[in-house]
């Protein structure tokens, strides 16, 4: 019987990881509208409090039986188990929402398109990761096409841009999500879905003080049809299937090269502006697709 081709095996693997990382990269993209569309009629404490207490009512009844298995693994790891729900799960959407009320659009999409500027230097500095001279051409055509997109071609745009409050909270958002991709390898050896559900117990448990004062402020969060299906939608894709999808890539293919498929992500928020927000769909957008996607393309080639 011939040997087990593992380079092929390996290959395949790999390239599913690159399918899960697109499908975070759209989860997420889309995640930015969807959090817009309601920014007026729900608070950002409230909409991550809900969006992992609804992740958490929906994943229970898949991953309570791997959970009770793992309850020893997460009884000895629970300061990393915490780490991760609050850093990774909680703080991030919730730093991106305060910030999304006070920065525009524009600088949102820049800055999170820019996360692989943040991870790469964290992943050499904490793990030693190394990126080669063709990844690092691919990353800048990448960003090159974020930036295109928006800046709606004009690239000029960028030299005027400035920090402001809200900038200064996407920025805090996306270093702490570099550094919880770069440290995913020191995740409790357990279930992916039982890391799933104690990573949202911590958020949830995270976002509550936080909600309540919302609460005990006066805030009231606005009952209707368009909340209620945002609110489910953050809870599937950007909560559920982007964070498992991405987890399992970045156990394969590593951070820095998760990293580079990040800069798809302002690429589906404008396809998602344009269907959801009626947003016109002009040719810079079609430009900046293509540069993001060849760059893509070019630093994930083995």
């Amino acid at each position: 019987m011939p040997a087990p081709d593992t380079s092929t095996g390996l290959q395949r693997r790999r390239l599913f990881a690159y399918l899960l990382l697109v499908i975070a990269a759209a989860s997420w993209g889309v995640n930015w509208a969807v959090a817009r569309s309601v920014s007026e009629e729900v608070t950002p404490f409230a909409l991550v409090f809900w969006r992992w207490f609804l992740a958490g009512v929906i994943l229970l009844p898949f991953a309570a039986g791997h959970a009770r298995t793992d309850l020893a693994a997460a009884a000895a790891d629970w300061k990393w188990l915490a780490f991760f729900g609050i850093s990774g799960a909680a703080a991030f959407p919730m730093l991106g929402y305060l910030g999304l009320r006070y920065t525009t659009a524009l600088n949102a999409s820049l800055l999170n398109g820019s996360m692989p500027l943040f991870m790469i230097p964290m992943a050499w500095l904490i793990r030693g990761d190394t990126v080669g001279r063709r990844q690092l051409a691919g990353l800048f055509i990448s960003l090159a096409g974020a930036a295109t997109i928006v800046s709606a071609g004009d690239l000029g745009v960028l030299a005027t841009l400035s920090l402001n409050p809200g900038d200064l909270l996407i920025l805090g958002a996306i270093g702490l999500w570099a550094l919880y991709t770069v440290l995913l390898h020191r995740r409790p050896r357990m279930h992916p879905l039982s890391f799933a559900l104690f990573s949202i117990v911590a958020a949830i448990a995270f976002c509550a003080p936080f909600y309540a004062y919302d609460l005990l402020s006066g805030s009231v969060t606005q009952v209707n049809l368009q909340t209620v299906s945002a609110i489910t939608y953050l809870a599937v894709f950007p909560s559920l299937i982007a964070y498992i999808c991405w987890n399992h890539a970045v156990t394969i293919v590593g951070p820095n090269t998760a990293s580079f498929f990040h800069p798809l992500t302002p690429v589906f928020g404008a396809l998602a502006a344009v269907a959801m927000l009626g947003e016109q769909l002009h040719a810079y957008h079609l430009a900046g697709f293509v540069l993001v996607l060849a760059g893509v393309v070019l630093t994930s080639r083995r």
